[in-house]
């Protein structure tokens, strides 16, 4: 407890922000066919690379897209899914219309 209320005081004195990433909505369960829009954003870090990464059940992980700056996405593996990096901090993945292929567990990630 004492090392943590330190690190916290000398983290504000100094000026250091912690490095958060916020991953909405925490759980989505859609019908077949809907759109669906999931979300990431980052805090305390300038100009992070992100991505998307998807598993499906008793599946691997696999990469999906990646973005090195505001408004450019690559794509690594095709699922009629899209992602977009509208701000520095923000990356967003999405589809118009979902496909029973999309279940799964979804994850953003930051380097």
């Amino acid at each position: 407890m004492l090392y943590s209320l330190l690190a916290f005081l000398l983290g504000m004195f100094l000026g250091v922000s912690a490095q958060t990433i916020h991953q909405w909505p925490v759980a989505e369960i859609k019908a077949v066919g809907s759109p669906l829009s999931l979300g990431c954003t980052i805090k305390g870090k300038s100009s992070p690379n992100l991505y998307w990464y998807w598993q499906a059940t008793g599946g691997t992980l696999q990469q999906l897209f990646y973005s090195i700056t505001v408004g450019q996405v690559e794509s690594v593996v095709q699922l009629n899914l899209s992602a977009s990096r509208p701000k520095d901090d923000q990356f967003i993945l999405s589809t118009e219309k979902l496909l029973l292929s999309h279940s799964g567990f979804y994850l953003c990630a930051w380097s």
